[in-house]
């Protein structure tokens, strides 16, 4: 019993001095956009959290829409710190706003704000609609990747096959030793190829999140969204075949590419993929605005 308590003792005082970094990234190849890359690295101690978004078309017109934002968990309190890393500026979110857009001015912008609006109000709408969705499947309703799977196969009159291998051979994927989940799903004439790279187990994310949790309980919210941004075979089989029989898997996805060969639709590809997850020592800087960025204030929202 003694050596258990000491374990614990000595792995708690270790957590106390570490901090794990967290990186994914989403890519989505549109018909009407190209590649559209996010970026979500999300750093977090005992009491600290940190994320930082990036949005990254790959094509040059639209790169002008691009930026890279975030906030900050201040310790101790229940604020915090909002930033624009564009625009090098920073602000303390007051209660109720979104802490990532509390400094745009949706109604009388200025000229320099415009072109970002606009980029803002599609990041928004796609943030929106991906907890929509998240919402949604879990009721049992019409998911993102449902409408998908449905709007490729819509005008095939035979039902799409559904094949799934597995292969146990390790491959090693940014750092994860994986297994590989392959699935098709077809017809004649359409074809989706959905590729899984998983493994068992990530305790670091585990002690990521549980970092998370402990600044606040709205993270809990947020911890949600990070796993939302992902997607699996399974999304997609229910899409076609609602009574596929396929049970919720018990492995985590490390890297996901999804291929489609039709013409319907207006997705091609996708890719997610956990670049980054690894524990260093605790440095107070990653918790901190730049000295270069101009602190600006938010109006808060004057109730009657």
């Amino acid at each position: 019993m003694r050596y258990l308590i000491l374990f614990l003792l000595i792995s708690y005082m270790i957590a106390k001095d570490m901090q794990v970094k967290y990186v994914v990234a989403y890519t989505v190849d549109i018909d009407w956009g190209g590649e559209i890359e996010t970026v979500s690295e999300i750093t977090a101690a005992p009491g600290y959290g940190k994320f930082h978004g990036q949005l990254n078309p790959k094509r040059w017109i639209f790169r002008l829409f691009g930026g890279q934002r975030g906030f900050i968990k201040v310790p101790g309190t229940e604020n915090f710190l909002g930033y624009n890393a564009k625009r090098k500026r920073y602000w303390v979110t007051p209660p109720g706003k979104d802490p990532l857009f509390a400094d745009m001015n949706w109604g009388d912008e200025s000229d320099e704000e415009t072109e970002e609006k606009e980029h803002t109000e599609e990041a928004s709408v796609t943030i929106k609609a991906e907890e929509e969705d998240s919402n949604t499947q879990k009721g049992g309703k019409e998911s993102w990747f449902i409408k998908i799977a449905n709007d490729i196969f819509e005008d095939d009159d035979a039902s799409p096959r559904i094949e799934r291998t597995l292969n146990e051979s390790i491959e090693e994927i940014n750092g994860f030793r994986t297994k590989k989940w392959t699935t098709t799903i077809y017809t004649k004439n359409n074809q989706m190829i959905i590729e899984e790279w998983v493994v068992d187990e990530l305790p670091l994310r585990d002690s990521l999140y549980a970092f998370i949790s402990s600044t606040s309980e709205e993270n809990n919210e947020f911890i949600n969204f990070i796993d939302s941004i992902k997607f699996s075979s399974r999304d997609f089989i229910l899409g076609v075949d609602s009574s596929y029989t396929i049970k919720k898997p018990d492995e985590i996805i490390v890297m996901a590419k999804l291929g489609i060969d039709s013409n319907n639709g207006w997705v091609q590809s996708a890719l997610f993929e956990i670049k980054e997850l690894y524990a260093s020592s605790f440095d107070p800087l990653t918790f901190t605005i730049p000295e270069d960025f101009e602190r600006i204030e938010i109006e808060t929202d004057e109730k009657d």
